[in-house]
This record gives C-alpha cells, structure tokens and sequence, in this order.
C-alpha cells in the first residue's frame, strides 16, 4: 500500500514537470509606479519609484515611454534606454517639485524589451492610476517647466512612418481648412470696410496709446516677477548656508578635520554651496595659508544631515605619496608597468575621510597614448586593496580569450540561441594575479603575469531559472525511479530470502604513497600561486611526513610529526635524513610571525619535498 501511494506521489510530480504552467505563471517583466507622498504643499518635491520584477535571472535592456505632470512640472520621456537587474525591487526614479496646486494624475508607464527565453519583442504597461493631490495656493509658486527626454526610438520604423504619414495629412487637412477660413475673414473685413466709414485720427491715436501703455506695464510686470523671483532664490540661498553652517558647527569630524587646517596654517578662503538638488546637495569649503597653498573639506547634506566629510591639504599629499612610494607590492607594479614602457604620469587622492582612509588612483602612461592605471586605498599610512591594468593587459587578455576555445564554444552557444553580446568584453582591474571579465551573458576568470595571460574559468548564465535548469534531469530520474518502482513490485514475490550469516570481507585499498605525496605537492603548489602562502608551506609538510608514515611505519593510525619521521628515518640509517631535516625546518619557520613566505624558500622545499617522495 506504501509503496502505491509513493507511485501516485512521483507520477504527480512528474505531471507538474511536464506542466510547469500548472506551478508557474510565464516569466514577463513587471512594472508599477509609486510615490512619496501622495499628497504634498504647492513647493515641496514629489518622489517617483518604480516597482520592478525582472523574472529572468539575468540583465534586461528596455526602452521606458512615460510622461509625468505634477504642478506644472512636466517630464516627457518619449524614448529612453535603461537596464534592468534581475530579481524584484524598488527603485528611485524621478523627482518632481510640485508648483501648482490641484490633483494630477500620472501617466502609465510603458516598457518594451526583448524576451531572452523565446526571442519575442514585448510591451508591458503599468496598471494602477497613481493620484497625486498638491495643496496650498499658488502665491508659493516659484517657477514650472517642461522637459523631454528622447535617447532612442520606441516604435519601429514602419509604424513611425504610417504614424508620420497620418499626421502630415491631418496637418494638410489642417491647413486647407485655415486658408478657406482665413480667406472668409478677409472677405467679410473687405465687406465691412465697404459699409462703414474709416475712423478718425483721434480714435486711431487713442488706440495706440492705450496699446503702447499695455505694453509699458506688462515690461513692469515681467520685471517685477523676475526681480521677486531673484530676491527669492537669494533668500533661499543664504537659509541653505545658514543650515549648512549651524550642522557643522555641531559635527564632530569637521571641527577636528577644520583644526587640523588651521593647525597646519590653513584659514577659510570661500565656500562653494550649490542649491538643493530634492533635498541634498554636495558642498565644498576652501582654505587657504599665506603661501597661497589651498586645502578644501568636502561633504554632502541630505535631509540637514552632514555625511561623507572628506579633507585634503598638500601635507596630505606629500604624506600620502610617501607611503604609496615606500609600499612593496605598489612598487612591483610600478617595476612591472615601467619595464612594458610605461611612465607614471600622477597621483590623484580622494580626500582623507574621518577614519584616516582615501582611495587613490596613480596614472601611467606610454610615449604612443597608451594608458594605465593602479587603484586602491591608504587607511593610516597603510596601502591595500590594490588592483591594476593597462591598454596592454586588456589587448593580451582579449587575445587569450580569442584563443580559448572553451570560451569562443561560449560565445557561438549564445550566438546560436540568439542572445546578443556586447562587441567587446569588459575587463575589470587584475588583483591577486587575475582578472575577472564579462561578455553579456558569459563571464570569465583569466590569469595574468607579465605579458603572459591564460583563461582560467569560463561561465555562461543562459538566463534560464532554476526550475528550467533542473527540469529534464529531474524528470529523466523520476521516470527511472518509477520505473524502477514498478519492476521491484512486480518481481517482490519471486526473490528469495537468504541470510547464511556470512560476512563479506572488506578489502584494504592499495595505496601508492609516492603518488599520493606528489599529489599533495601539487595541491600545494596550487595553493601558494593562489596567494594562500602559509597553506602551502604546511601541504609540503603534510605531503612529505604522509609519505613517511606509509613507507617507515606501516602499523601508524595517526599522521607523524616531523619529530617522529627523523627518528624512524634515523633508526633505519636512511640517505634522507638531512633533507627531511632541511624540508621541515623551511616549512616550520612560516609559524613565525617575523617570518614572511617567499618564492624562493618555497621552490626549495618543493624540490626537497619531491627529491624525498620522487
């Protein structure tokens, strides 16, 4: 009876395989618009998120056709590209300063893009209307505007003529139908001027001076509208510094960065405040000594909130500069960049932030234009985190990828299915060796050293999910084991019960121990190319000492200690005696703190550990 319902049970998994729709509703791009608030005073700022599921595990490329008005602000975006992540989320998308009051409702949004399953262009729209109510009158109004943006072309060409084609015949329309009225206008003033009599002087002089005193005071208006209006700003203005003032008067990291200056010489010289942009702004104030040398601190307001303070003086330059010159590994780089023909050009800082920390990026560059660059970070003197490459480095791993053919087999199956790939793969900075790089859909691990680069790992994301991943083998398996099932049942009743009481002996596993060891040595010397230099040290260790416990001591459970292993090879008047002794001192010094790996000690006792187990 068990065993029928587990029959029932694996033939309805299997139905709902074969029927993924059953589980799953079809993968579309989803999109709904949002915002915060839903009801804002005539002057404050109107935020728009976009709500997005992309359900296809990889990238999309759109084109967005929306428009939007809310107070007098209006955005038109006729075309625009844009990319979209996988997976779900919210997203900030526009701000829109409300100016009149009313209610106003936005624009459905419109989505067009390129399914990467089934290759179908497809257009998807949002669904709820989206009211936003602005209150107050329309004396707070300060200015409205209209802007459009177009990058691209939603419609493809032909529905673009048949909609350019319809539109010149309703403009023709248009205008035959405005010179027959016009021509009736001219008519019926030919017929009037006929009946009536022209007028007098006096009444054409009045006329003038009631046109030309119209114009005089609407001049003033607009003036004065400007003038209020410039008033304004500039009140605006000084309330922003004002509150930029009082928060950092009040900020800890910018009075001890504003004292260090001053310690150092440095007086305020001027202050750059750019207006609100929503509701931050990025600011910078400048000082300077009186050798006219000039130092800055700079930071970003949000919401009257100070973030993101960074300072910079030609002290810290020089400091900085020191301790980048006086690193080890930014002077292998710069060897290395030297001996390819490259010359360092300069050094740029970030700003030293309240931790002591500032990224930096140090340019090179070659007499025929080519460049390179080396990034990373000093935090208190200490430079990490450092990544390089060049216009030769990108050359020579485009070339290794030309000739790898795991990863062209890669190219031609996205190109077979369709799926479009950038013209050239992006190559990020070479840390540690390697360098990670990405073409659309496949991406790639390639090692580098020198001038020598070779493909390492190739990945291809087909954009498939999961399920569809896990589908046919899943279901080839279910129908095995229901198969298998079946034929169990049947044959249940003919198989005999034995139970003689007899053990099966197990068999000891042959064991090679120079083989084994040499594979162990190989394994280590994996692990220092990867950097992990300490591993390595104790893997020629464990190699050479599991060696010796299969050849010295058979009847050993437990590994030997290198102690151990000198004893026995003693007791036996063994040749390798000094060269286990020379093996595991070299190894054992990597447990001192003073000491650091290099690859000279390492390729010794790699020779040693394979002249033992060889």
């Amino acid at each position: 009876m068990r065993l029928r319902y587990g029959l029932v049970f694996i033939a309805s998994l299997a139905v709902f395989i074969l029927f993924p729709s059953i589980l799953y509703a079809q993968n579309m791009l989803a999109v709904e618009k949002m915002v915060q608030p839903v009801s804002v005073a005539s002057g404050g700022t109107v935020k728009i998120l976009l709500n997005i599921t992309n359900p296809f595990g990889t990238e999309i490329v759109v084109k967005v056709r929306d428009s939007n008005s809310v107070g007098g602000n209006i955005v038109d975006t006729v075309c625009q590209m844009a990319t979209l992540s996988s997976g779900s989320g919210i997203a900030e998308y526009m701000d829109l300063q409300a100016v009149m009051p009313g209610n106003y409702t936005l624009g459905v949004i419109e989505m067009k893009y390129t399914d990467p399953v089934t290759g179908e262009v497809v257009v998807v729209k949002s669904t709820q209307d989206i009211v936003v109510e602005v209150t107050g009158d329309s004396g707070n109004v300060v200015s409205s505007s209209t802007q459009t943006i177009e990058n691209c072309q939603f419609d493809d060409e032909e529905s673009q003529e048949q909609e350019q084609c319809s539109q010149e015949s309703q403009e023709e329309q248009e205008e035959q139908s405005l010179m027959d009225k016009l021509k009736e206008m001219m008519q019926e003033q030919q017929e009037s001027r006929e009946q009536q009599q022209e007028p007098s002087l006096q009444e054409q002089s009045q006329t003038e001076q009631k046109l030309s005193s119209a114009r005089q005071n609407s001049a003033h208006d607009m003036n004065s509208v400007k003038q209020g209006l410039s008033e304004q700003a500039k009140v605006m203005q000084e309330q922003l510094e004002d509150e930029l003032d009082s928060e950092l008067s009040e900020n800890k990291d910018f009075q001890e960065m504003q004292k260090d200056l001053e310690e150092k010489g440095y007086a305020l010289d001027s202050k750059d405040v750019p207006s609100l942009k929503g509701n931050e702004t990025n600011f910078t104030y400048d000082y300077k000594n009186d050798a006219g040398e000039k130092a800055s601190i700079s930071g970003n307001m949000k919401d009257g909130d100070v973030s993101d303070l960074k300072k910079m003086s030609p002290e810290d330059e020089m400091q900085l500069g020191s301790d980048l010159e006086s690193d080890e590994e930014f002077q292998e780089i710069k060897e290395q960049l030297e001996s390819q023909g490259y010359e360092m050009d300069k050094t740029e800082f970030d700003g030293l932030d309240s931790d002591n920390k500032t990224e930096f990026m140090s340019s090179f560059k070659k007499p025929d234009g080519k460049t390179a660059n080396v990034t990373g970070s000093i935090k208190d003197g200490k430079p990490s985190d450092m990544a390089h490459l060049s216009d030769d480095d990108i050359s020579n791993i485009n070339d290794a990828l030309e000739a790898s053919e795991e990863y062209q087999e890669a190219v031609e199956e996205m190109e077979s299915k369709n799926m479009s790939l950038p013209d050239n793969p992006t190559v990020n900075p070479i840390r540690n060796g390697k360098a990670e790089v990405s073409q659309g859909n496949i991406t790639a691990t390639v090692g580098v050293d020198g001038n020598e680069t070779k493909v390492l790992d190739v990945n291809i994301d087909d954009g498939r999910t999961l399920v569809d991943k896990l589908k046919v083998p899943f279901l080839i398996l279910l129908l095995f084991g229901l198969a298998l099932s079946y034929y169990l049942y049947s044959k249940r009743k003919s198989i005999p019960s034995l139970d003689m009481g007899l053990a099966v002996p197990k068999r000891k596993k042959k064991i090679d121990p120079g083989k084994s060891a040499l594979l162990k040595l190989r394994r280590a010397e994996k692990l220092f190319e990867e950097g992990k230099m300490k591993e390595a040290y104790t893997a020629v260790s464990s190699a050479v000492r599991y060696y010796y416990k299969h050849t010295l001591d058979h009847s050993a459970e437990k590994e030997l200690t290198s102690t151990e292993a000198i004893r026995l090879l003693k007791e036996g008047d063994s040749s390798d005696v000094s060269k286990a002794k020379e093996c595991f001192s070299l190894c054992d010094l990597v447990t001192f703190a003073k000491y650091k790996p290099n690859k000279k000690d390492f390729g010794k006792i790699l020779v040693l550990g394979r002249e033992i187990v060889g």
